[in-house]
């Protein structure tokens, strides 16, 4: 066992004891019973508490407890899994044992939850009572996934969710894209509270799923803090703001008194991707209606790696192409002889110098280290007034790998310094901060708000284990081999103010509640360059690359400082104009003070034919204008690009959509995105025990934005156009450009299906929930192209090539199917749940003999807890049991010298890649067992 596992099992085993000393207690000084208030029946396994304190116990099987209390007043609550918790007062004298009971309704999963997102109106309604599909989450369901991340808790409980790990991608390797409907992670809104969460400082511009998007950092909350998610699966833009084309995910903080923790530690079946993690929760009741919630959690993860042998070249290059000269090209013979021959001298020097072709690259997980605080607050200001506040810190630190550099790379490689070769890692440090802060009450019927969000996040790139090539010349005494690469920020301030009010009494209506509100933002995005040393060329004429290898830092030209402000009002109406018909519209006005203004409207209603079924359906369009991430990044970056015989390394210049460059190409300026959104859908209650909810969507997006393939060097055609633009400008030692462009129109379609039900059972209590999603996306028209190049084919010189076309359209599972079972016997619980991840593909971007197809897989996931004392769970559980892995890159027919003169295909950069990196479905990592401890107090 690794000594950093042992520190790890040997501080897991600490806490569960400390947590057990605590909690071992007698029970006497109340007593009572806990019933079901539907069958009168007592209720076994029910958990009863004093809150605030650490006394606990169970019910027996008949229903009854007993509770240890000195004198004193207490409040008892009861809870136990598929029914509402209750609390109750309980005055305790140091004579008479007191008696409290309890009777608890029943609930049915998560489709009976009480929703708050997707609507203004103080009506309580279930989320088969509104008019757009929306999921609920509790925390108990996270939780039980047996993930520590909230994406990954989330990629399991909510079908229309998707988010994978993302390996060898530079900054995105630290912050995991999510996307709901297989739309991009910036076309989803994410609410803290019901306020809106600031964006992250990183622009995917890798090869992964979501690239050229800006999302949100779910991971910077921690989970303990939530008390429950709802994602509410629609277009929202008119309801929320401009980002919610696909919809909102509102993540509610805990307000509840007394103590949680929840520890868990675990490990990936192969031994590596070891996880420690610790979360504290403390709530204080303050005043009659206050609270104040504070939560800390450590989360460690390990990195895990499942590359395979490299068998290319390491010392020499034997991976060459023909020979001419004189205009006539070698011949079959003497040209496999000449590599046979290279090949040799390669094989030679990698015996005698013991090089290692298992150990020079990390494909998989990056190592994480997380540390995040948070605090939630509310304090009366009067009868009818509040203060509320939200706040929190999060800082992760990672390491992830890059390519390794081979000595034969003598452009990239200082031999004096590393005579086999490196293995370059990108450094992460990564800041996220928020504070909300606003009161709220009622005045004169009307239900006023007013907040302000300020929230920001900075990501810092070093880089480590590296050289600049161009200081060769420096020997080895004062060569760098770490450097500062830069830092890239995004922050956003937030001023809110709304009003809503009832008027059904007035008009003779059971319900018409009107919510007006104004909200202004200020973005700032922010670039500043790395040192001299990680972007600089200090010898040109040495044919030595310049700046750091793996991640060359951002240059002065790079730096920016961009700001804008964006206005909004929106108006909010929703009625029940009859008992069966509930009615929604809403419309917002935002201006940006870049872009002008924009009007996104939504109209949606709701025809309930009786509690066994009800038609409901939405229509709205939404608007999306370009980030500030879109319109000011640029840097120059080594990227490698896939060939068929291998990765070749080229300097690639990312440039700004307005930047002369970009004007030379003719690539037209950034616009918004325009979206459209239809949806229809049943809900059904046919048993008191059984919800079922189906909803058909098709959402079109214009002018979509997207990051634009490389604009490749050449000698002729549009290659030499390309090389002629960019030696204008001084670009010479940049093989390639890329923009942000609007250069697509795409239609998605699918269906959301969720079926959950409680059966009633003779002992225990089991939910039981089928959740599905089904999803096409399709890009419909012409792909725009820049004016001024024509396509070239064999280059891959497009705005848009099939590569992107696919990771857009296919690289998401085209579904993803949950079913899950929780079993509860007294002290006894049981998770099981299958989830299968539909197909994905990848293309190439020239070539079709090397696109891949990976076919569905059925992933298993089964836990099992034990309720040592009233108030401590332990569960042990393992993430895809059965070992599962997505298939193997089929196209591997790395060169060799069997196949020397003749074509090869190869996707797997001779053999280094096992996996696919552009189309993932649940990350390649395999199985993973878990021992979890929580504890409520």
């Amino acid at each position: 066992m690794k000594k950093s596992t042992q520190r790890i099992f040997t501080f897991f085993a600490v806490f569960c004891l400390g947590v057990l000393s605590s909690t071992l207690v007698s029970a006497q000084g109340v007593r009572g019973r806990v019933t079901d208030a539907t069958t009168g029946a007592g209720l076994p396994g029910v958990t009863v508490v004093a809150v605030g304190g650490t006394t606990g116990t169970s019910t027996d099987a008949n229903g009854d407890y007993a509770l240890s209390l000195g004198a004193g007043s207490y409040t008892l609550r009861a809870s136990f899994v598929g029914f509402q918790s209750v609390t109750a007062p309980a005055q305790v004298s140091g004579s008479e044992t007191a008696t409290v009971n309890f009777s608890l309704k029943e609930q049915l999963a998560t489709l009976n939850e009480v929703v708050v997102v997707g609507s203004r109106s103080t009506q309580a309604r279930t989320s088969t009572e509104t008019v757009a599909p929306v999921d609920v989450i509790q925390s108990r369901d996270l939780v039980a996934t047996g993930q520590v991340e909230p994406t990954q808790q989330l990629n399991f409980v909510a079908p229309s969710f998707n988010s994978s790990r993302q390996t060898i991608a530079d900054g995105t390797d630290h912050i995991d894209p999510a996307s709901i409907r297989g739309l991009g992670p910036d076309q989803v809104l994410v609410l803290l509270n019901g306020k809106r969460q600031h964006n992250t400082a990183l622009i995917n511009i890798n090869g992964t799923v979501g690239r050229g998007s800006v999302g949100t950092d779910l991971n910077a909350i921690p989970s303990a803090a939530i008390e429950r998610i709802e994602v509410l699966r629609d277009g929202a833009s008119s309801q929320y703001g401009s980002d919610a084309i696909a919809g909102v995910i509102n993540l509610r903080l805990k307000e509840r008194p007394g103590t949680s923790v929840n520890a868990q530690i675990g490990q990936q079946y192969a031994g590596d991707g070891e996880v420690a993690q610790i979360g504290i929760n403390q709530g204080f009741k303050l005043k009659k209606d206050g609270f104040l919630s504070l939560t800390g959690e450590f989360r460690h993860r390990g990195a895990t790696n499942r590359a395979g042998d490299y068998t290319g070249p390491v010392y020499v290059n034997w991976n060459a192409g023909r020979n001419t000269v004189n205009g006539v090209p070698e011949t079959d013979a003497a040209y496999i002889a000449r590599r046979q021959g290279l090949y040799n001298q390669d094989q030679a020097l990698i015996q005698q110098n013991g090089f290692d072709r298992s150990r020079n690259i990390q494909a998989g997980n990056s190592r994480v280290e997380n540390a995040g605080f948070f605090l939630n607050a509310r304090v009366p200001l009067s009868a009818k007034a509040s203060f509320y506040a939200t706040g929190g810190l999060n800082y992760r630190r990672g390491v992830a790998s890059g390519l390794y550099r081979y000595p034969y790379q003598t452009t990239q490689v200082i031999p004096e310094l590393y005579p086999s070769g490196f293995l370059p890692n990108i450094q992460s440090t990564i800041n996220d901060q928020s504070l909300l802060v606003g009161v709220n009450g009622e005045s004169n019927g009307w239900r006023w708000d007013i907040s302000n969000v300020y929230g920001g996040n900075s990501f810092r790139f070093d880089v480590t284990n590296s050289n600049n090539a161009s200081l060769q010349y420096l020997g080895t005494a004062n060569n760098p081999t770490s450097f500062y690469a830069g830092t890239l920020s995004f922050y956003q301030n937030t001023a809110d103010a709304s009003a809503a009010k009832d008027f059904g009494s007035r008009l003779g209506l059971k319900t018409f509640n009107v919510a007006v509100g104004l909200n202004y933002r200020n973005d700032r995005y922010g670039i500043r360059p790395g040192e001299a040393a990680s972007y600089l060329n200090f010898s040109p004429q040495s044919g030595k690359v310049g700046g750091a290898q793996v991640f060359p830092g951002y240059q002065p030209a790079n730096a920016v400082r961009a700001t804008r402000d964006v206005y909004g009002a929106y108006v909010d109406i929703e009625t029940d104009l009859t008992d069966r018909l509930l009615v929604n519209t809403a419309g917002r006005y935002e201006y940006y003070s870049d872009f002008g203004g924009n009007v996104a409207g939504k109209l949606a209603a709701r025809y309930k034919f009786g509690d066994a079924f009800s038609l409901r359906g939405t229509i709205s369009n939404g608007f999306r204008a370009p980030s500030l991430h879109q319109r000011y990044f640029s840097a120059v970056s080594t990227v490698f690009v896939s060939t068929g015989q291998g990765l070749e390394p080229r300097q690639t210049g990312t440039y700004r959509n307005d930047s002369p460059i970009a004007q030379a190409f003719g690539v037209p300026p950034l616009t918004a995105e325009q979206s459209t959104n239809y949806s229809l859908g049943i809900t059904s209650r046919p048993l008191a025990n059984l919800s079922i909810t189906v909803d058909a969507y098709q959402i079109d997006i214009r002018n979509r934005i997207i990051y634009s393939n490389q604009f490749n060097r050449g000698t002729s055609g549009a290659g030499l156009i390309v090389a002629n633009i960019l030696n204008g400008a001084g670009q010479q030692d940049v093989n390639a450009a890329q923009f942000f462009a609007n250069a697509v129109n795409t239609r998605t379609q699918g269906l959301d299906v969720v079926i959950a039900t409680s059966p009633r059972l003779s002992t225990g209590t089991l939910d039981i929930t089928l959740a599905a999603n089904v999803n096409r996306t399709q890009v419909r028209g012409e792909v725009q192209r820049p004016a001024n190049l024509p396509a070239d084919a064999q280059l891959g010189n497009a705005l848009f090539n099939r590569q992107d076309s696919a990771r857009l359209t296919l690289a998401q599972p085209k579904n993803k199917i949950s079913l899950t079972g929780n079993y509860r016997l007294r002290k006894i619980g049981a998770v099981l749940r299958f989830t299968h991840f539909g197909e994905v593909v990848s293309y190439d971007p020239v070539n079709p003999a090397l696109d891949e197809t990976f076919s569905p897989r059925l992933v298993t996931d089964a836990s099992v807890s034990f309720r040592l004392v009233p108030t401590v769970t332990m569960t042990l559980g393992a993430n895809n049991l059965f070992d599962v892995y997505p298939d193997k890159l089929k196209k591997n027919l790395y060169a060799t010298p069997e196949r020397f003169g003749t074509a090869v295909q190869d996707n797997s950069s001779f053999g280094r890649f096992v996996y696919s990196r552009s189309a993932t479905q649940f990350g390649a990592n395999g199985g993973y067992y878990f021992l979890n401890v929580s504890a409520t107090f």
